[in-house]
């Protein structure tokens, strides 16, 4: 079995934030995609805890037009560093949204998959390391 290092950008938000006329994550989501990033995922939660900072109560507000609540949003999208420093800058310029970005790393095992997707995104090989990293 083989591994690399890869890194978790990880920014939690909530549904309610836009960036100009669209939600928050759907523009991270479109620059990441510009960028070339390799892939992202939006989670949804039930519950979160913090949102006194925004002014609320931290309960779920509903939304009457839409008929849905303003849950608490986890953005991940796990790359390379360098990769994901290239979006540093949007997230620099959209500062004054709410969110909080954290960058993690990674051991990923290395499958065919992440092979594939290299070659398919025209990226160099990653760095194949023998045991985990932790």
């Amino acid at each position: 079995m083989n591994f690399v290092k890869l890194y978790e950008l990880k920014i939690f938000t909530a549904e309610d934030v836009q960036c100009g006329d669209e939600p928050f994550f759907k523009a991270v989501f479109k620059e990441a995609r510009r960028l070339g990033l390799g892939g992202g995922t939006m989670v949804r939660a039930d519950a979160g805890y913090g949102r006194q900072v925004r002014g609320n109560d931290g309960r779920a507000v509903p939304i009457f037009f839409s008929g849905s609540y303003n849950l608490p949003l986890i953005i991940e999208i796990v790359d390379t560093m360098e990769n994901l420093e290239l979006l540093y800058p949007f997230l620099e310029k959209n500062g004054e949204k709410h969110f909080l970005a954290v960058i993690v790393p990674l051991t990923a095992l290395y499958t065919k998959y992440l092979e594939g997707s290299g070659v398919q995104l025209g990226r160099p090989s990653l760095p194949v390391m023998d045991k985990p990293d932790v």
